[in-house]
């Protein structure tokens, strides 16, 4: 007794332990882990440096490459892709670790160790920093704004701080961070007439308040039994306290009080960044969620403390959801699960309409088995329910009733030969578990190997072959121990009874007339079936190279999109700002937008995982805008890209959609390596007209961005013969004029600034700096600028980028809309390789051309795993050559149906297109693998010869073959109607690329057996 027969003949205990699976999986369909995208590990941190008063290329010698150095000698570190921005006092190195990097945050603890060091051995004085900002590849779940257009930023501080209380009591939150404050200050302005009227030296003042409000040990006294510690009163505690802080004393003795030379006022810092909500200024608040919850439970538990919240606030306090994951989770979930039991509807009603009804309930009634058995499985091992592994259901669901089809088929033929049910029942199953279990390990197979792809597209991907794996598993596990279960309590007798008076046809026996009809013909005109074959194979290049074009990944399906704003370099915060208003009032009264926030001098927060923040800098603006639905952001977008551009002309503004895949600094990128600045440039000013020239691009630009310009302090030889240093010039003027910070006071737990600055009438243009006095500290004297130095206006290079420690700059550029990248990229390639570039510079491209190369390598290696392990599983079931090789030769044959689907369907080649041609090599073959099988089976049990086997193979298998095809054609439908363009395209390639393969197994597969294999088997035979 097999194990077949055993479990029919215990079926209490098979019933109940497929049914306890089953109900462990309707429970993980509740309440396993959600996430709108699979959870990738950004392996990215930001080392960043301020080198107050030194140039972009000073920064790069004396700073950026000595900490390249440090971080070359990692091997954790990817050098490839880690860049640096050496700018105006800044340095930003963009560290991306390599894929084998387990645990991101135990290199950054030992990076931050190695900088601290290498800050006391090689980088320069004056340099702050080295940083390493380790939470740059966070994602945040929520974003919240905080507004008022009345609110004061401490009121708005006060509502915010009440909130994160709030939040922090929720569980599954994990991190909480504020953003948007701007903070007070005390502005101490003075001018250079009152210091000189008092004899007091600018510096002088710094030192005092800065000294007065330290707190140093004093100490204690020894007692005879005790010890008594002895303080002096630190901290100034309000503004009085600093004005009576006496600085100095005058000629006639009396003391001087810092009120007595400067002006005390309380005021904001100026602004360097602001984020505004729907036009009001905001305070935003971003939460994680802690790894391992649902996120959508996470959310309403969120939402539930918003909402107790908002009761407490007053009416002109606003509350807005910038970023809402949790939302956008539920909305996808919810249209994948609608897709999915839409697919199982399809798959159904296609079984029901081919085969009678008892058997159709039979075989349709394996899915919902086997979806929750899958389901079951897929939360035991941590694979969350998301758009990859949701796709991975729809994709396998028309292969998971494959096995229950071929089973209950085969059940209803021994029905059909006189075998009694109960025989009938365990042999359906007994006799095909090789088959069933080959083609289910083909197919599992062809998903596989796409584990090995590394990166964060391997990480994306990798619950897709998982899932198919665990669902192949179940549905062999639920045909061969529950589909026979069910025949043989359902179906009582076979589709052709001898006792019963002759009905007329169903479909499938009319589709067996005509099918038996052309097999006759095909084996009669051998080689014009092969030519039949054949030819859609040129014609499948044909249109994969003409008809359809190629992106490597579509944009996000979000009902969100951001406008960015770059202005030219060193361009003021006050004037982005304006900028940016501009942009806000084409958004704002548009119905279909639900709300913005807009981020100037600064980014949002990363809200999605292929989203990068950019580093703050007062050029620079973003507005997220979100709309009423993803459709509703997809127009607005569209129709946003021209008029952006003519609202500021004097800036690069951009309209984004999020993106999936790798993030992109842009579609298009042509990278320059070189040494010498000005050749770099040169080169990427004839790049630059070259991509301009071809109207189908647009926002053209380079990183090095513009150049700025600047005023040398040029040190006379007089200036240290009076005793004038560097230090003591930059000092006095960047107090004079910037102001600088001195000291602080403390009001409870709030700290506020005091800076000291020279009257706004005293720093406001060039004649300003010449006529500002210096103080020397070796005589004293006090003399104006101009005498100890010279003003030389210049102009300085914006940004010096590094890759992988080199020179590199990148000329970047978008396509027009409806334009597809790669098709830009051919177009202006064969101009700019025909460049004469100097000898030691050459090009290279990057962006979404890149990316492509960088993965395509990688899938056509796992596709070519796919096909070996294929093949050596093919060779040891039937311990043939050519048989092996023939059933491998449908997987080619089969490309003309991938391509077809794609083009009628409109969809692009892409990355999920070529998971769709991985996944179809698996899927071909099994049905070449039923029809052959059944040929062995036939000689083997039936005494037929190899000829006679292999035209009934394929008469008989016609039924199986085509119900298999069709379901897996059918299931993927709604995923195609739906027009996602990430799964679409792999949809449409499976969908047509298996009917197509049908076809070819039904007509061509027989006719080369008979021309190539019978021969040899005959052979074998007489020799025996």
């Amino acid at each position: 007794m097999n194990f077949v027969e055993k479990s029919l003949k215990y079926k209490q205990v098979t019933l109940s332990v497929l049914f306890l699976f089953f109900a462990v999986g309707v429970y993980s369909l509740l309440n396993m882990s959600r996430r709108e995208d699979p959870k990738i590990t950004v392996r990215l941190g930001l080392v960043i440096a301020y080198y107050p008063g030194a140039s972009s290329t000073q920064v790069e010698e004396q700073l950026t490459r000595k900490v390249e150095e440090y971080l070359f000698r990692y091997e954790e570190v990817k050098k490839e892709k880690t860049y640096s921005s050496s700018e105006d006092g800044k340095m930003v190195i963009t560290v991306e670790l390599a894929d084998n990097v387990q645990n991101p945050d135990m290199f950054w603890s030992k990076l931050r160790e190695q900088l601290l060091l290498a800050k006391q051995i090689d980088l320069p004085d004056g340099v702050i920093g080295p940083i390493v900002n380790s939470d740059f590849g966070d994602t945040e779940a929520m974003i919240v704004g905080i507004s008022g257009k009345t609110l004061s930023y401490e009121q708005l501080k006060f509502y915010a701080q009440r909130l994160e209380d709030q939040l922090r009591s929720v569980p599954s939150v994990s991190k909480v961070k504020r953003e948007g404050e701007l903070k007070e200050q005390i502005q101490v302005t003075t001018n250079s007439a009152k210091l000189a009227q008092y004899g007091i030296q600018q510096l002088d003042v710094i030192k005092i308040l800065q000294s007065q409000n330290d707190i140093f040990p004093t100490g204690d006294i020894e007692m005879s039994s005790y010890t008594v510690p002895l303080y002096t009163k630190g901290y100034y505690n309000t503004l009085d306290e600093l004005g009576n802080q006496i600085v100095g004393y005058a000629s006639t003795g009396s003391v001087v009080k810092l009120k007595d030379i400067a002006t005390l006022t309380r005021t904001y810092a100026d602004a360097t960044s602001m984020i505004k909500v729907n036009d009001e200024k905001s305070m935003i608040i971003s939460i994680q969620m802690n790894a391992g919850n649902n996120i959508v439970k996470f959310g309403e538990a969120v939402n539930q403390k918003i909402e107790s919240f908002k009761s407490t606030l007053p009416s002109d306090v606003k509350i807005t959801t910038i970023a809402d994951q949790p939302k956008m989770v539920d909305d996808n979930i919810s249209h994948f699960i609608r897709e999915f039991f839409l697919a199982i509807v399809a798959v159904v009603l296609v079984i029901i309409v081919m085969l009678p009804f008892r058997i159709a309930v039979v075989a349709a009634m394996a899915i919902p088995m086997t979806v929750a058995i899958t389901l079951a499985l897929m939360n035991f091992f941590g694979i969350e329910l998301q758009q990859v592994s949701l796709a991975a259901l729809i994709v396998v669901l028309g292969l998971v009733v494959d096995d229950a089809i071929v089973v209950a088929d085969n059940y209803v033929e021994l029905l059909d030969k006189g075998m009694k049910r109960w025989e009938a029942a365990w042999k359906s199953a007994s006799e095909l578990v090789i088959p069933i279990f080959v083609a289910t390990i083909t197919i599992i197979l062809a998903f596989l190997p796409m584990v090995t792809l590394t990166g964060p597209v391997g990480e994306f991907i990798s619950s897709l072959p998982w899932t198919v794996t665990i669902a192949l598993s179940s549905s062999f596990i639920v045909a061969m121990f529950f589909t026979p279960l069910l025949c043989f309590t359902f179906i009582k007798k076979g589709l052709h009874d001898p006792k019963a008076p002759p009905k007329k046809g169903n479909v499938l026996d009319k589709m067996q007339e005509q099918y038996n009809k052309a097999l006759d013909w095909c084996i009669t005109h051998p080689k014009t079936t092969i030519l039949f074959s054949i030819v859609p194979l040129f014609l499948a290049f044909g249109i994969y190279k003409y008809g359809i074009k190629e992106k490597f990944f579509p944009a996000a399906e979000r009902n969100q999109f951001v406008v960015e704003l770059w202005m030219p370099s060193q361009t003021s915060f006050s004037t982005t700002a304006k900028a940016t208003e501009k942009l806000e009032a084409l958004i704002k009264s548009d119905d279909r937008v639900v709300n913005y926030a807009s981020f100037i001098g600064t980014s949002s927060p990363r809200f999605y995982y292929n989203f990068s923040p950019e580093f703050p800098v007062s050029n620079y603006a973003q507005i997220v805008v979100n709309t009423v639905s993803i459709k509703a952001a997809d127009e607005f977008a569209a129709e946003l890209v021209e008029k952006v551009e003519a609202a500021v002309p004097e800036g690069r503004p951009q309209v984004r959609l999020m993106q999936q895949g790798k993030p992109l600094k842009a579609p298009i990128e042509v990278r320059i390596w070189g040494d010498d600045i000005q050749h770099l440039k040169a080169i990427g000013k004839q790049v630059d007209s070259i991509i301009h020239s071809y109207p189908e691009s647009r926002l053209v630009k380079n990183d090095f961005k513009e150049d700025y310009y600047g005023i040398d302090i040029q040190i006379k030889p007089s200036a240290e013969r009076l005793g004038f240093t560097t230090e003591v010039i930059a000092k006095s003027v960047y107090a004079g004029f910037k102001g600088a910070p001195v000291t602080s006071i403390r009001e409870g737990r709030n700290t506020i600034g005091v800076i000291l600055k020279l009257n706004d009438s005293e720093n406001q243009s060039i004649d300003d700096i010449q006529q500002m006095y210096i103080t020397s500290p070796a005589t004293g004297a006090k003399v104006p600028l101009e005498q100890i130095a010279t003003l030389e206006p210049v102009w300085k290079t914006g940004t010096v980028m590094h890759l992988n420690g080199v020179r590199v700059l990148t000329v970047l550029s978008d396509a027009a809309p409806h334009t597809v990248p790669s098709e830009l990229l051919k177009k202006i390639r064969p101009a700019i390789d025909q460049l004469d570039l100097p000898v030691g510079y050459h090009i290279s491209y990057a962006g979404e051309y890149g990316n492509q190369a960088e993965t395509f390598s990688e899938m056509i290696k796992a596709l070519l795993i796919s096909l070996l392990l294929i093949f050596f599983t093919l060779l040891f079931q039937f311990k043939n050559l050519k048989e092996a090789i023939l059933i491998m030769m449908t997987i080619p044959l089969s490309l003309f149906g991938a391509m077809f689907g794609l083009l009628i369907t409109g969809n692009n080649f892409g990355f999920t297109a070529f998971v769709g041609l991985i996944s179809l090599s698996g899927v071909v073959v099994r049905n070449a693998i039923i029809l052959i099988d059944h040929v062995h089976e036939l000689v083997k049990h039936h005494d037929m010869d190899w000829r006679t086997a292999a035209i009934e193979s394929g008469k008989r298998r016609l039924r199986p073959i085509f119900l298999t095809a069709m379901a897996a054609a059918i299931g993927v439908l709604p995923m195609i109607l739906s027009g996602s363009p990430m799964w679409s395209p792999l949809a449409s390639v499976i969908a047509l690329g298996v009917v197509w393969s049908m076809v070819i197994a039904l007509l061509t597969v027989p006719v080369i057996y008979l021309l190539w294999i019978v021969p040899s088997k005959n052979k074998q035979s007489s020799e025996h």
